[in-house]
């Protein structure tokens, strides 16, 4: 086995980042906010209403939910696309079961199974 005499800045070494994440994983707060939890929260409600036809009003409330509950995450420190979109589908689902979500039009659209 031969040594790399290359400086440690010429070889391809990856070093994690605080917090134990590498950095092509990290991304700066604003890119976060700008691009990544909006996409987190498009594919969330795309994969809610897709689980079950809801009614308009309940898509909107679903969309408020997810958009309180991820920008949460990122405030906590979550950068992962994947994470924020699978923490927002868990909460909400978990709201839904807990509370409903009620229609505008009077029936409840997304009820506790």
């Amino acid at each position: 086995m031969t040594k790399d005499r290359r400086r440690p800045s010429e070889q391809n070494i990856v070093k994690e980042a605080p917090g134990g994440t590498a950095p092509e994983t990290q991304a700066m707060p604003d890119v976060v906010e700008k691009t990544i939890a909006p996409a987190a929260i498009e594919r969330a409600l795309s994969v809610y209403q897709q689980l079950q036809p809801r009614d308009q009003s309940v898509i909107v409330q679903a969309r408020k939910i997810l958009t309180q509950h991820i920008y949460g995450m990122v405030d906590r420190g979550e950068r992962d696309e994947q994470r924020l979109t699978v923490g927002g589908l868990a909460h909400l689902k978990a709201v839904e079961r807990e509370h409903g979500i009620k229609s505008a039009h009077g029936a409840e659209a997304s009820s506790p199974a």
